[in-house]
């Protein structure tokens, strides 16, 4: 309980960011292979998420029926919503008018509440987009995508749930695969020992009324001990409602083609140099240069054998990236580390943006991190690495939050993709924009990644 506390009063720990990441700092694409498919690959998927938050303007609407700029959009587009399929006939026989108030808050009532109960539904079960035959859900489309670059070996695909929608994931998922005996869906709960202490306003535990200390939830940092815990040699994450409409899925499917490619062959370069190492016939400088020039770790100290072990002997990750577009979320920069310099994707707020030279560089990032990794997870024996001991338990967040109206402080554990990756190899690769297509409202679906592409004849 004490090193929670700790890390309260400490308060958030700001990451000494050196400059945002530009080409230089890329690593180049020079042709794709599908070598990978000769490891066991697994794709993990975060998915415990209710879809409360996607439709937070639907119910902010039902409270003050306030016609936003939202809310017209919302119905203007109404029937271009895939799941309108499933409340067309009750809004028809009801004779809803979505011109009207009367209409749309029964609408907005039977979309979030009584009919579809989407509030309610984790962000995987809601029906995303339509085809001529059926209609589907970020579920199906991560199947579909997955189908077309993994090697689909036993748990091809790793869900993250909520316990409390177990019955559900297993109902639906065992509909889909019905006729696909060539995938297997493996899931996993966030584990309750990963929860984290919360306390109040002066840093003291939060207790319930009867007097019990709250733990809550420690955020996606927490995931590390499930990806920790999968079989695989190689594991491509992907967030839940990052998912595109078929008929644009091709840019992706490349693009993680292209990841994996090119973590494949450093992770060859990486481990011939450990081999080097142990047979004690290695070149220092060779090693060096490899360092700065492919991982961008610059040294400020000398290079020694022990040193170059430690830093090679890591495990690896390929991060996509896009040009930044004014989405939220982390991005790409070379970050002092004490002794060496390397590449880090960090969050907003773990910017000290009081800082004008600090803010400065992150006001100047061109590109965005849209959680599109490839990581290499084992040695050059062939055995997994603990990825819990790579992680940066110094890059928590700390958070407000309120419990039955009491304000308190959360912590989470370091994000997933940053603070728990931070002692890991890292590449930053440039990817399409059209492979990043999250939905975080709902009308987001209205954007064009999720709509059916028109080929021009």
């Amino acid at each position: 309980m004490e090193k929670y506390i700790e890390k309260f009063r400490k308060g958030t720990q700001y990451v000494n960011i050196v400059s945002a990441v530009t080409k230089e700092e890329l690593t180049p694409v020079h042709e794709i292979s599908e070598d990978y498919l000769n490891q066991k690959a697994v794709k993990f998927i975060p998915a415990s998420g209710a879809a409360t938050r996607m439709f937070k303007d639907l119910y902010a609407f039902l409270e003050d029926q306030e016609d936003t700029e939202f809310i017209q959009q919302f119905f203007a587009n109404l029937e271009q919503f895939a799941f309108y399929g499933d409340i067309k006939g009750l809004v028809e026989s009801q004779g809803w008018d979505k011109d009207t108030l009367e209409g749309r808050l029964a609408i907005a009532e039977c979309v979030v509440k009584s009919h579809l109960n989407y509030g309610s539904l984790p962000k995987a079960l809601i029906k995303v987009h339509a085809y001529e035959d059926k209609m589907t859900t970020p579920i199906d489309e991560h199947i579909y995508e997955g189908e077309q670059y993994l090697n689909h070996g036993p748990g091809s695909l790793h869900f993250t749930i909520g316990e409390e929608h177990e019955d559900l994931f297993n109902q639906y998922v065992n509909q889909v695969l019905a006729d696909k005996e060539h995938i297997d869906i493996t899931y996993s709960f966030q584990k309750e020992e990963t929860n984290t202490l919360a306390v109040d306003m002066d840093n003291e535990p939060f207790r319930l009324e009867d007097s019990e200390i709250l733990y809550r939830p420690g955020g996606h940092g927490a995931l590390l001990e499930n990806l920790n815990d999968l079989d695989a040699d190689i594991i491509f994450i992907k967030n839940i409602d990052n998912v595109c409409h078929k008929s644009r899925v091709e840019d992706t499917i490349q693009s993680k083609k292209m990841l994996a490619s090119i973590g494949m062959e450093v992770k060859q370069q990486i481990d011939a140099y450990i081999l080097d190492i142990l047979a004690d016939d290695y070149d220092l400088e060779a090693i060096g240069a490899f360092l700065r020039d492919t991982l961008n770790i610059v040294l400020k100290t000398e290079l020694t054998k022990k040193r170059a072990w430690e830093l090679l002997n890591r495990p690896l990750r390929v991060c996509g990236m896009v040009k930044n577009s004014g989405e939220p979320g982390g991005g790409p920069f070379l970050v002092d580390n004490g002794d060496y310099v390397d590449l880090q994707i960090c969050e907003k707020s773990e910017i000290d943006l009081e800082d004008e030279e600090k803010r400065e560089i992150f006001e100047s990032s061109q590109y965005f991190n849209p959680v599109d990794v490839v990581c290499f997870v084992k040695d050059h024996k062939g055995e997994k690495f603990n990825l819990l001991q790579y992680t940066n338990e110094d890059r928590y967040f700390i958070s407000e939050k309120t419990h039955e109206g009491r304000k308190l402080k959360a912590l989470e554990h370091p994000g997933l993709w940053n603070g728990s990756m931070h002692n890991w190899n890292t590449l930053f690769v440039e990817v399409p924009l059209t492979t990043f297509n999250p939905v975080k409202t709902v009308n987001d679906l209205l954007r064009e990644g999720h709509r059916e592409k028109v080929i021009a004849r």
